[in-house]
């Protein structure tokens, strides 16, 4: 039987906020509608240096890391679960008048905050778990 005082306890409302603030510093950082982002950055400038392509593999390694851990601490149903809870929460904004999907900014920003929600929630998931179900590791096996 695992004991559970072998966690140490954790703020999980601080550890979701750092979580979901990474992932949506790298998803916003990689493209956004507002023009500031590496995607901006490297399409309007003259010459692509290397400056420019070391932070496109720091962020593009970024987003697979955390997609990676994301997939690995919900596994295939909690992947499911969220993607039902994004899309049950764009039919219920349209729905009550909340989102006006006629500017296509306001979509993107919708899309790239769900994915940085789904990436911040899925990274932290496993020590939610951890603490919750007192294993040591809850990791799945990748497919």
């Amino acid at each position: 039987m695992a004991r559970l005082d072998i966690n140490p306890p954790v703020d999980f409302f601080r550890l979701f906020a750092r979580r979901g603030l990474l992932a949506a510093t790298v998803v916003f950082g990689t493209y956004n509608p507002s023009g500031y982002s590496y995607y901006h950055w490297v399409t309007q400038g003259e010459s692509f240096t290397t400056v420019q392509f070391f932070v496109g593999v720091f962020l593009f390694t970024s987003l697979v890391a955390l997609a990676r851990m994301a997939f690995l601490s919900l596994g295939y149903f909690g992947v499911t679960a969220l993607s039902l809870m994004v899309i049950m929460a764009l039919i219920g904004g349209v729905g009550l008048g909340f989102f006006v999907f006629d500017d296509i900014h306001v979509t993107i920003y919708f899309l790239l905050f769900w994915i940085s929600f789904i990436l911040g929630t899925g990274t932290g998931w496993s020590f939610l778990q951890k603490r919750i179900a007192g294993e040591r590791d809850i990791l799945r096996t990748p497919p």
